[in-house]
């Protein structure tokens, strides 16, 4: 089971947007799980979008988490892609909590739990550093960021990176990074934002997500994206260098 934790301490830097169409390929490839750990729930609007808020208050990512509820009742199929729902009750995590150990441990021990049932995982996380950040970077393998052209691009990126670290002290793990870069045009703003975030020699920079309208429009309508246009291809070329970050060793048997 590969873990994908979709990070970045900015709001609207497209982490939602990428976990889903993210998601959409990985489930191309095998079973994926995606798991909302962002109090807006988007990606639970975007998988679940006829459900409603009460039917999943009492079961979802934050009983999970606190040990209320196991792995197997908070878990909602779907065609291919499975999720674990968020609700903005998740806000009060921090004051109920004691602190991220036991939530991180929580996390971990219901991953362990379906690692034969899932080939794939990938986790979105709220724009700020919260416990359930600090657990979703816990239990990943990759911790991929998303960085959208903004003159806070840089400085939002060190901050999470600083938030990497603290996790890895605190839990002796080391976690791999990657940038993933999305939207940028072909302005000489946008360009040398990017080439900014090339210099952090550390962490490799993945292919762009281009810019382009139908990803917001068809996120919008909860749509995935048209098989064969030149975003879901960006998406399908993602699945596989995750894959590939995560094992080296790994063989495509599929793709596209």
């Amino acid at each position: 089971m590969k873990v994908v934790t979709v990070s970045n301490i900015k709001g609207g830097s497209a982490k939602s947007t990428t976990a889903i169409h993210l998601s959409e390929s990985l489930s191309r490839r095998g079973k994926t799980l995606v798991i909302d750990m962002d109090m807006q729930a988007d990606l639970t609007d975007f998988f679940l979008p006829n459900l409603s808020p009460d039917s999943i208050e009492d079961k979802n990512i934050m009983t999970l988490l606190l040990g209320k509820s196991s792995v197997s009742e908070v878990i909602i199929p779907g065609k291919g892609i499975d999720i674990i729902p968020s609700t903005l009750t998740l806000s009060k995590l921090v004051r109920i909590a004691s602190d991220s150990f036991f939530l991180s441990q929580q996390l971990k021990k219901a991953l362990e739990s379906v690692k034969s049932k899932y080939e794939y995982v990938v986790i979105d996380t709220p724009g700020s550093a919260k416990y359930e950040l600090t657990s979703a970077l816990y239990v990943a393998q990759l911790v991929l960021i998303p960085v959208t052209p903004s003159k806070w691009a840089i400085r939002a990126v060190n901050l999470l990176l600083d938030e990497i670290a603290q996790t890895e002290s605190l839990f002796s793990a080391k976690k791999k990074s990657a940038f993933l870069p999305c939207l940028f045009g072909a302005s000489k703003k946008h360009r040398d934002i990017l080439e900014r975030l090339k210099t952090i020699e550390e962490i490799p920079t993945l292919n762009e997500i281009p810019k382009s309208e139908s990803i917001k429009t068809k996120t919008e309508k909860n749509e995935f994206l048209k098989k064969g246009s030149n975003p879901w291809h960006a998406f399908d070329i993602l699945a596989d260098e995750v894959i590939k970050l995560i094992d080296p060793e790994s063989i495509f048997p599929f793709s596209g």
